[in-house]
């Protein structure tokens, strides 16, 4: 009788039927994981976005642009977002891709400041290295045949040290401060909300598994 049922086709459905439950199981397990996760990696790149956002937002309000700074260190919404397309309505969902569009471009602002700075960097040692050069020619156009190296050495150093001092104290006041990506990131960070204390951030916290639903 056993072996009968065993062999029938009614057992053999009920296998078929218990396998494949099985891995539908496990699917949703690894799926369910998945999301947990990325709302997790998703969650920990805002919070650590805003809190750069704040400092921005401080040194902007003195009319400062730091440079060596990176808002988003990493963007995992573009490539997760399809997970989440039932937890966000309309607005939340705009408010998520608004939130990382104007990220994204407060970084390339801040990256377009920071070559600036370095162009301008370039500029003063390639200056320096000019007047250094046009002074070691004056220096030996006008020496005397008698005069001895370590007296040239000495009044090159000389010349140099003053104008060093002078020329080097003076870079402060006069270096190269783009206006525009003061300007850009002043209108980037307008009007945006903090995700952590909306209800995005609740969401996104329940899914994650560190706020009770």
């Amino acid at each position: 009788m056993i072996y009968e049922f065993v062999n029938s086709s009614l057992f053999q459905t009920f296998i078929t039927f218990a396998v494949g439950l099985v891995a539908y199981i496990i699917y949703l397990l690894q799926k369910s994981a998945q999301k947990r996760d990325a709302a997790r990696a998703i969650l920990l790149e805002i919070q650590s976005a805003e809190r750069t956002i704040d400092r921005l937002k401080s040194d902007l309000r003195k009319g400062v642009l730091e440079i060596d700074v990176t808002v988003m260190q990493a963007e995992s919404w573009s490539k997760y977002k399809y997970l989440f397309v039932r937890n966000f309505d309309t607005d939340e969902w705009d408010s998520i891709d608004n939130f990382y569009n104007k990220v994204a471009l407060l970084d390339k602002t801040i990256v377009y400041a920071n070559n600036a700075f370095g162009n301008d960097v370039e500029q003063i040692r390639a200056n320096k290295q000019r007047i250094l050069a046009d002074c070691v020619l004056e220096i030996l156009n006008k020496a005397k045949p008698e005069k001895k190296p370590e007296d040239l050495i000495k009044e090159f150093n000389d010349k140099i040290g003053i104008f060093d001092k002078i020329y080097m104290s003076k870079q402060g006041e006069f270096a190269y401060r783009p206006q525009k990506p003061v300007d850009d990131a002043r209108l980037y960070l307008e009007d945006l909300p903090k995700l952590t204390t909306s209800s995005v951030g609740n969401k996104f916290k329940k899914i994650a598994g560190v706020l009770k639903k």
